[in-house]
C-alpha cells in the first residue's frame, strides 16, 4: 500500500493514520512510495503543523514524523511544489463553491475540503486543519 492510501483510508483515526506510515516508511528504509502527495499531503503538512511538530522543544514534537513531512514536501518539489498546489482551485464539499486550496481547510476525519465559512462538520469526528 502507498502513502497516500493509507492515509486517505478513514479506518483509522488520523493521528493513527499518520503514526501508520510513518512507521511504515521508516521500517522501509525511508521508501518514497510511502511518501505522501496531493490531498495526503495537504492533509499530513497542515495536521502536522497545528499539532507541534515545528518546535522542537515542544512536547509533542516527534523528530521522525518531522523528517518524513520534509522528505514528503521536498519530494512534492519544495516551496516551488507546495506554491504550485496551493495555487490549484478546488471545491468546498459543503458550499460547493471554488477556491484557490490555499483558501481551504480538509477535514482529518472525511478528507473533504472545506472553506472555512462552511467550517467543521457536525456528523464528522475530523478536524478541519
Amino acid at each position: 500500500m502507498n502513502g497516500d492510501l493509507m492515509v486517505l483510508n478513514g479506518a483509522e483515526p488520523f493521528p493513527e493514520r499518520v503514526r501508520q506510515v510513518c512507521a511504515a516508511w521508516l521500517r522501509a528504509g525511508r521508501d518514497g512510495d510511502l511518501l505522501v502527495t496531493d490531498k495526503a499531503f495537504f492533509t499530513v503538512y497542515c495536521w502536522s503543523h497545528n499539532h507541534g511538530i515545528r518546535d522542537p522543544a515542544g512536547p509533542e514534537y516527534d523528530p521522525e514524523l518531522a523528517e518524513y513531512v520534509t522528505a514528503s514536501y521536498e519530494a512534492l518539489g519544495g516551496r516551488a511544489g507546495w506554491n504550485a498546489m496551493l495555487c490549484q482551485r478546488t471545491l468546498c464539499r459543503v458550499c460547493g463553491d471554488r477556491y484557490l486550496l490555499e483558501n481551504l481547510g480538509v477535514c482529518t476525519g472525511c478528507m473533504a475540503y472545506t472553506c472555512y465559512r462552511c467550517g467543521p462538520h457536525a456528523h464528522c469526528t475530523g478536524e478541519l486543519v
